[in-house]
């Protein structure tokens, strides 16, 4: 098979034996300079001083591409004909985000090839995602950038972006994973990590300052006695079966069973009606604020979308069971206020370049602090003037309450202001 890009021909019968032709005979004209903050300069040194081999551990919001686009345009003007591979997770944020950095930086759409689905490119700089990058003939590059680094938890993937580089550059919010595979992430970059908190990022005036609403809400009676009838039938599981984890690993009619329970269960109180009527009433106070709703689940999107159509709130949702077409077409028409309220769910909370908000409501999530630093720079990007908005609603005494306590934790230690809030019916927010 053979194909065209903007160096030449590449061909080959597959995709570990592709042979180029002029690949060197390609030089970048950049045409616009960076003015780099304060952290981005010292994280470029801290490249160059760690033999160009580190991760930028920084916060969603403060610029991590910007800064890495600085680097490669420094080492490109040092080195001409170094091939850069970038590889992200999702193709979201390879072509919303690094492929329109880059054009936006000047630099000519020929000279970027990309490389996933039916795309088949080189060029001196290519674009790929974690699932092509094993089609790759990485040994072709000098230069690897690495974004969303923590990604990269499987031995496959930790084997091909181990291989020596003569640069190499991990990006990302939180490194740490659950599953401790960040030390071997680690490993490869030999430990190498410069780190700008979100702290940092808010004294610094670089994302916007917030206030963080914090609300909690009872169960009825009717959805208490549910609540607690399920948790009863979970306990009656684990003394069967052990912990979760044991019961995941080694009893499969076990492992069914526990789980519907559990999805009840967090059916019940994600979709708690006065999670909603909460949310109802934000949305409808704030009706002309740019708004982002967060949930962890689909259904729960989808449900917030018909109770707001009572409203007359212009809003759209965009989750997992979108079409791709559909969710660009959804994200282009946020960004010209064709409507005003995104509800989503999981799939934004990392890799979509999304426009500045004004508020943000967290109704359901998990207990990973990478969620939430990405949850909350979505939010705090820097605007002209003002105050951004961050509410979180949970049902106390539930599941939902470890986590929203831990999320708590977090936001009131950024927050320039907090308020502890007890929802007690219709129209009795006091924010």
């Amino acid at each position: 098979m053979k194909y065209y890009d903007s160096l030449g021909y590449f061909s080959s019968e597959n995709s570990d034996t592709f042979q180029k032709k002029n690949f060197d005979s390609i030089n970048l004209d950049f045409s616009k300079d960076l003015e780099l903050r304060d952290w981005q300069r010292k994280a470029k040194k801290f490249f160059f001083e760690k033999d160009n081999n580190c991760i930028f551990e920084v916060s969603t919001g403060a610029g991590k591409t910007f800064c890495a686009i600085d680097i490669l345009n420094e080492v490109l003007h040092k080195n001409p004909k170094i091939r850069v591979l970038i590889v992200v997770p999702k193709n979201v944020i390879l072509e919303t985000g690094w492929y329109k950095e880059l054009t936006d930086f000047g630099i000519q759409i020929q000279k970027i090839g990309i490389y996933y689905a039916k795309i088949q490119e080189y060029a001196q700089i290519a674009l790929t995602n974690l699932q092509n990058l094993k089609n790759i003939p990485i040994d072709l590059f000098d230069f690897l950038i690495l974004d969303e680094v923590h990604n990269l938890g499987t031995k496959k993937m930790l084997k091909i972006v181990s291989e020596p580089k003569k640069y190499k550059l991990g990006l990302t919010a939180t490194l740490k994973r659950m599953d401790n595979k960040h030390y071997k992430i680690l490993e490869i970059f030999n430990y190498n990590v410069f780190k700008y908190t979100p702290k940092e990022a808010l004294v610094d005036g670089i994302l916007n300052p917030f206030l963080f609403y914090n609300i909690s809400v009872d169960l009825d009676e009717e959805n208490r006695k549910e609540y607690d009838f399920l948790t009863q039938r979970l306990n009656a599981i684990f003394q069967v079966g052990g912990s979760y984890s044991q019961i995941m690993k080694k009893n499969e009619s076990l492992k069914f069973r526990m789980l519907s329970v559990l999805n009840q269960r967090k059916s019940l109180v994600n979709n708690y009606f006065e999670k909603i009527e909460v949310a109802k009433e934000i949305i409808q106070k704030y009706r002309k604020s740019k708004i982002i709703v967060f949930n962890q689940f689909n259904d729960q999107t989808s449900k917030i979308y018909w109770h707001l159509l009572d409203y007359d709130i212009k809003s759209r949702v965009l989750h997992s069971g979108i079409k791709d077409k559909i969710r660009e077409k959804t994200l282009i028409d946020f960004r010209k206020d064709v409507f005003n309220v995104l509800l989503t769910s999981r799939v934004l909370d990392e890799g979509y370049n999304l426009p500045k908000l004004d508020l943000a409501i967290i109704m359901s999530g998990d207990s990973t602090d990478k969620q939430t630093v990405q949850r909350m720079g979505r939010v705090l990007r820097k605007k002209d003037s003002g105050y951004s908005l961050l509410f979180q609603v949970y049902c106390k005494k539930t599941i939902e309450e470890r986590n929203a306590i831990k999320r708590s934790e977090l936001f009131k230690n950024l927050a320039s202001d907090y308020k502890d809030i007890e929802y007690v019916g219709k129209n009795g927010l006091d924010f």
